[in-house]
């Protein structure tokens, strides 16, 4: 099956894998046991920064309903003005 995927396979690699045959887990470097209880993880600045800015974005409302309200009522009035240039603007950013 490895001459399928990599049809070089090093002659080392293979021998290895014989080696490996028929021995414990431990042996071949696989998940090994420990008798720690716990771990411990130190996370960067930059970590603790993401971590505070997702929990934000989390917390934020999905739609501010300030804006959809004033909106709404400028419609309703006749006032809302579409500044097209600005629109046009940035509806050719999404074509370039």
């Amino acid at each position: 099956m490895l001459d399928r995927i990599q049809p070089k396979v090093p002659a080392s690699y293979l021998n290895d894998m014989s080696r490996l045959e028929g021995k414990p887990e431990a042996a071949r470097g696989g998940a090994r046991q420990t008798d720690n209880a716990a771990a411990e993880v130190s996370l960067s600045e930059e970590a603790l920064a993401m971590q505070r800015a997702m929990q934000a974005v989390k917390n934020a409302p999905d739609v501010r309903t300030d804006v959809v309200e004033r909106i709404r009522n400028e419609i309703q009035a006749g006032t809302y003005k579409i500044n097209v240039e600005a629109l046009a603007g940035r509806l050719l950013s999404f074509l370039k």
